[in-house]
């Protein structure tokens, strides 16, 4: 029932915000390494060798970058990126002058700051206007440099090589940080339907569940049940081994009741240590076969804590979820059921009764 997506994994822990900026930096890298690999034998070859050594020097500086990403150190990253791009456009201009296309690498600074949401609007004004007076001192100081490569040909080709590798960076920057944000938004709706702790359906997406249901049911004509379930003594759980051992329990319990299901049916922490379980399709007497083995699964498990084995049993009730009455009333009738079987002794399975009239 889960929502699954293929990501790229960080060995760091990051936010779901910093996880867009982790994807992009990891494959701009990896054209900024190919990139300037490339252009060590280029520049010897052009007769510029002190700038061949650079590079040298550049694609070692990208690979930190991609390696210190990986370990979740964005702002580092970034940081190299930002001051590597600027130096080299810097350096190569100064040198082969403005006609070689070296500064159009400034370019993917502008979106790249304006995509990092890990700094202020204000910064990325700052950088902005940084990149503009950095773009425009180098034109005004390089404009009459004449460059000439080893041959025309190689003097035209060079200045179109420069703008092809600029926009293919900004292409897969573009490209890649759309997919993480993609992958984040998927995250978020997940989380946002998901109970942080059990990872099983929370109350809220639970209703959305059974109206989806009541639609399916007045089409079909098809029945389904509802199963409300809670942990017998939970608070003795607790008050003998502490929180965490609640926790671990609930977790425990929640994986045995989501392995016993049918795949259509559906399993809500609806509050605290009580579950409500949504069984499509299922006439009340075949809900209470179901929750009869859920009850017998959970009784014969044993959930360690701290070297520790710790048994709990559950109490279900259980009702028809009913169009006529509506979601709450049906909820309502499930939960009366459970509370019957709590009064009852607990650890068993009863059904909703209707009142006598």
């Amino acid at each position: 029932m889960a929502d699954t997506a293929r990501v790229v994994k960080p060995t760091a822990r990051l936010s779901l915000e910093s996880h867009r900026m982790y994807v992009a930096l990891d494959y701009v890298t990896l054209v900024g390494i190919t990139a300037h690999i490339g252009f060590v034998p280029l520049f010897w070859w052009m007769g510029v060798p002190w700038l061949a050594g650079f590079n040298v020097l550049s694609v070692g500086a990208w690979v930190t970058a991609r390696y210190v990403n990986r370990r979740g150190k964005l702002d580092l990253a970034v940081v190299l990126v930002k001051l590597e791009v600027a130096a080299h456009a810097t350096i190569a201009v100064s040198l082969l002058g403005w006609d070689s296309g070296f500064h159009f690498y400034l370019w993917p600074l502008i979106p790249f700051a304006g995509l990092n949401d890990r700094i202020s609007p204000k910064v990325v004004f700052i950088e902005v206007v940084a990149l503009f007076i950095l773009y425009s001192v180098l034109y005004w100081f390089t404009r009459e440099i004449r460059f000439v490569g080893p041959s025309q040909d190689v003097t035209r080709a060079i200045p179109f090589m420069n703008v092809g590798v600029v926009f293919t960076a900004m292409g897969m920057l573009a490209v890649y940080f759309r997919l993480a944000t993609a992958t984040t938004e998927r995250r978020l709706k997940l989380l946002a339907s998901t109970d942080e702790l059990t990872g099983l359906t929370n109350r809220r997406r639970m209703l959305e569940h059974i109206r989806e249901e009541l639609v399916r049911m007045k089409r079909s004509g098809k029945p389904a049940a509802l199963v409300m379930a809670d942990i017998d003594h939970f608070k003795q759980v607790n008050d003998r081994h502490g929180h965490q051992a609640g926790d671990v329990v609930l977790i425990g319990v929640s994986d045995e009741l989501r392995e016993r299901l049918r795949s259509q049916d559906f399993i809500s922490r609806w509050g605290g240590e009580e579950f409500l379980f949504l069984l499509p399709e299922t006439e009340v007497q075949g809900a209470l076969v179901a929750a009869e083995k859920l009850r017998a699964a959970v009784g014969d498990s044993v959930i360690e804590f701290n070297g520790k084995e710790l048994k709990v049993n559950m109490t279900f009730g259980v009702a028809p979820l009913d169009p006529a009455v509506g979601i709450d009333e049906s909820i309502s009738r499930a939960d009366n059921a459970l509370y019957e079987g709590k009064k009852a002794g607990r650890n068993r399975v009863t059904l909703w009764q209707p009142a006598p009239t």
